[in-house]
C-alpha cells in the first residue's frame, strides 16, 4: 500500500438490520450507503452491505485491500475475554433469563467477538472480492461510537451529550461531557434497564414493527389523551431509579418470561395492561393512542431528569444526542424545551446504521488526529443527475423534458396542487429525506396532505408531514427560538403564522418536525423553495421521502421511475430533466 496517499477508513454496520458502509477521509465523512437502498428490501435484514460497500469503495476510486482498516461499532475485546460472559452471569443471577435472552446472549459472544467479527467480515469480503490483503478490523465501544459522532459533529464544545438505545455491548445508556475531543462518561446505565428495549416493547403491543414503527407510536401519541391510570401502569414497567436521576426496567414485562404474542415483550406485560395486544391490522382506538401517549411521555421524563442532572453538575448547557433512540424527535424537543438547556444537536445518523460513519470517525481521529468538523449534509450516497437519467429514459422511452428554468417550472407546479418526486444529486443518509430524494406538496391545504398520505405513501391517514422551510423563514413561523435544524430531528411549536400558511405540515398537537434550508448546503432546494416563495409568499414546502410503505426510500433513476408510475405523483424530477403523466407540450428531448 501506498502511504504516501491520502489515509482512508472505512466503517461497517452489519448487525440485524440497516447495514450500512461509510468512508472517512482528512476527518469527515465522504461517502455513506445504507444496504437496503440498493436491495429495495427495507432494512436490509440479515444481509451483508455488500453493494454499499461497493459504492464507498468506487466513490473513492479504491480496492479493499488500499484502505487502512475497516472499523465496527463494538467492543470486541470485552467478547472475547469474558467480560461480557461475567456481565451477562451477573445478570443471570439476578433475573432468570428465558431461553431466548440466553440464546440472543450466546449469540452475542460468539458473533461480536474479534474472532467472530474476523470471520464474519472476512468470508463476505471473500466471497465478493477473492483472497485480498484484507485491511486490519478495528473496534470501538458501541456508546463510544455514538458519542463521538454525535458530540464532534455537533456545533457545541463544550456539550453534554446522552447515548441512548436498545443496548451496545453491556450499555443501553450513557451521559458524557464533550470537552474538545475528549469523552468523559458521567453516568452509565447498563442492561436490563433500557429505554430502547422500553419503547420497542409497547411499539409492539400496538401493532407494529420494534426497530421499525416506533415513529408511529411517537406520531400516534400526538392524538392520545392524559390518563392517570394507563400512566401508573406503564410507570410499573419504567420507574425512577431510587437516586431520583436514573431509570429503571423492570425485565418482567421485557425479557423475563412468557412470549406467547411477541419476542419483545412477555405475557406479564399483557396481563399488567388488561388488553390483548393490537393485531396488525387491528382498528386503532383511542385507548391506543392515550397509551402510546403514556409511553412517549414516560420516555420523555425519563431522558430529561438525566440530562438536567448532567447540567446542574457540570454547567453545560449544549446538549448532543446519539443512539437510535435520538430519531423521536418529541423527545429531543422536551430536551430543548428544558429551562436549563440552550441548544440540542440530535445527529440525524444517529442508529446503528449510522455507527458505521461513528466507527470509522473514531478510528481516523485516533490514528490521524483529525476531529471532523460540523456537520452541515447528508448528501453521501450515490448520484443522479440529468446527464446519466437521460438515457435511462431514452431507453426506457419515457418522455421528458429539459426545462430552461426548472425551478420556476417546478415551482408553479408546486403552487398549481402538483405532486412532485423529487430526485436531485447525491442521495442523503439516513432515514429522513432532505431534498435529494424528497416527495414535495404544497403546504397550504390539508388536502394536499390528505391526497399525499392516501394515493402517494399509501400510509395510515394519522401520520404527520413535516415542511422543507427556507432557514431565513425559523423565526416567524417557530417556537421557541430555534435551533438549526437542518436534519429533520427536532420538533418545534408552530407559530399561528405556519398554522395559517402551510397547515399542511402542522401536526394535531401543534408541533411540526422542521428541515431549515440553507443556500451553503443545499443550493438547487434552496433555489426550489425561494420560486415558491415568490409565487405564494410562503417559503415552506411539504417535504417528506420518496418512497412508498414497506419500501425504502429511492435511490437511482430506476427506483424512481417505478414508484412514480405506481403511484399518484404528477411530476418526477431527475437532476435537471423533467418527466409528467400529463406532458405540457414544452419542447423537451426524449418527446
Amino acid at each position: 500500500m501506498d502511504r504516501h496517499r491520502r489515509r482512508t477508513f472505512l466503517g461497517i454496520s452489519s448487525g440485524h438490520s440497516d447495514p450500512s458502509v461509510a468512508v472517512v477521509r482528512d476527518g469527515r465523512v465522504v461517502a455513506y450507503a445504507e444496504e437496503e437502498r440498493f436491495v429495495r428490501n427495507k432494512h436490509a435484514v440479515g444481509q451483508y452491505p455488500t453493494r454499499a460497500l461497493r459504492y464507498c469503495l468506487d466513490a473513492v476510486g479504491l480496492r479493499l485491500d488500499e484502505v487502512d482498516s475497516v472499523s465496527v461499532g463494538w467492543h470486541s475485546e470485552a467478547y472475547s475475554d469474558g467480560r461480557m460472559a461475567r456481565f451477562f452471569e451477573e445478570l443471570g443471577q439476578q433475573w432468570e433469563p428465558d431461553p431466548g435472552t440466553l440464546a440472543w446472549q450466546r449469540d452475542c459472544l460468539r458473533r461480536l467477538s474479534v474472532e467472530g467479527m474476523r470471520a464474519h467480515h472476512h468470508r463476505h469480503w471473500r466471497r465478493e472480492f477473492g483472497d485480498l490483503d484484507f485491511p486490519p478490523i478495528q473496534h470501538v465501544p458501541h456508546h463510544y461510537t455514538h458519542a463521538f459522532q454525535a458530540a464532534l459533529e455537533s456545533p457545541f464544545d463544550p456539550a453534554v451529550t446522552l447515548t441512548v438505545d436498545g443496548s451496545g455491548d453491556e450499555h443501553t445508556t450513557v451521559l458524557w461531557l464533550r470537552q474538545g475531543h475528549e469523552l468523559t462518561p458521567l453516568r452509565e446505565i447498563r442492561m436490563p434497564h433500557s429505554l430502547g428495549w422500553f419503547y420497542a416493547a409497547f411499539t409492539e403491543y400496538l401493532g407494529f414493527d420494534a426497530y421499525d414503527g416506533e415513529y408511529k407510536v411517537m406520531g400516534l401519541a400526538a392524538y392520545g389523551h392524559p390518563d392517570a391510570a394507563l400512566a401508573k401502569l406503564v410507570g410499573e414497567v419504567l420507574a425512577p431509579a431510587p437516586d431520583g436521576v436514573e431509570f429503571r426496567v423492570d425485565p418482567r414485562f421485557i425479557h423475563y418470561g412468557a412470549h406467547t404474542y411477541s419476542a419483545r415483550f412477555t405475557d406479564d406485560l399483557v396481563a399488567l395492561l388488561g388488553a390483548p395486544p393490537r393485531p396488525v391490522a387491528g382498528a386503532v382506538g383511542q385507548w391506543h393512542k392515550d397509551l402510546a401517549l403514556a409511553v412517549q411521555t414516560a420516555l420523555e421524563e425519563a431522558v430529561c431528569r438525566l440530562v438536567s442532572w448532567a447540567v446542574r453538575e457540570t454547567g453545560v448547557r449544549d446538549v448532543c444526542v446519539g443512539g437510535g433512540v435520538g430519531l423521536n424527535v418529541k423527545m429531543n424537543a422536551r430536551l430543548l424545551a428544558l429551562p436549563e438547556v440552550d441548544r440540542v444537536f440530535a445527529h440525524p445518523l444517529c442508529a446503528d446504521s449510522g455507527a458505521a460513519a461513528g466507527a470509522a470517525l473514531v478510528t481516523c481521529h485516533r490514528e490521524t488526529g483529525l476531529v471532523p468538523p460540523p456537520l452541515t449534509s447528508l448528501a453521501l450516497g450515490p448520484e443522479v443527475s440529468g446527464e446519466a437519467a437521460a438515457p435511462v429514459l431514452a431507453a426506457a422511452r419515457v418522455p421528458f423534458e429539459r426545462p430552461a428554468d426548472l425551478f420556476a417550472d417546478i415551482a408553479r407546479d408546486l403552487a398549481a396542487g402538483q405532486v412532485v418526486g423529487w430526485v436531485d444529486g447525491r442521495l442523503e443518509a439516513g432515514p429522513r429525506a432532505l431534498g435529494q430524494r424528497s416527495i414535495l406538496a404544497d403546504p397550504r391545504a390539508v388536502e394536499q396532505r390528505d391526497r399525499v398520505n392516501a394515493v402517494i405513501k399509501q400510509r395510515e391517514a394519522w401520520r404527520p408531514f413535516g415542511p422543507a422551510m427556507l432557514a431565513s423563514a425559523a423565526p416567524r413561523y417557530l417556537e421557541p427560538e430555534v435551533v438549526d435544524s437542518r436534519f429533520m430531528t427536532m420538533a418545534f411549536r408552530a407559530t399561528d403564522e405556519l398554522r395559517r400558511d402551510a397547515p399542511a405540515t402542522v401536526h394535531t398537537d401543534g408541533t411540526t418536525r422542521v428541515q431549515l434550508v440553507h443556500r451553503d448546503a443545499n443550493p438547487r432546494f434552496h433555489r426550489l423553495l425561494t420560486g415558491f416563495e415568490a409565487l405564494t409568499g410562503v417559503p415552506v414546502l411539504l417535504n417528506t421521502s420518496f418512497n412508498v410503505r414497506g419500501e425504502p426510500i429511492v435511490s437511482g433513476v430506476e427506483d424512481a421511475l417505478r414508484t412514480f408510475w405506481a403511484t399518484g405523483l404528477d411530476v418526477l424530477v431527475l437532476g435537471d430533466l423533467v418527466v409528467r403523466k400529463e406532458p405540457t407540450g414544452a419542447g423537451g428531448e426524449g418527446r
